[in-house]
């Protein structure tokens, strides 16, 4: 039996709504998903 949301307060929140990701967003827009993963990689040692 699927899980039935009746009765329930469902909210979604995005990543984006949280944190700030516009730079992100705009080199992922702008290039392609390889400049996207670059960029990721080349900030893995920055604390978010």
């Amino acid at each position: 039996m699927a899980f039935s949301l009746e009765g329930k307060l469902v909210v979604a929140i995005s990543s984006r709504a949280l944190f700030n990701f516009e730079e992100e967003n705009q080199v992922f827009e702008a290039n392609n998903d390889s400049a996207y993963m670059q960029l990721q990689l080349e900030r893995l040692d920055t604390p978010a």
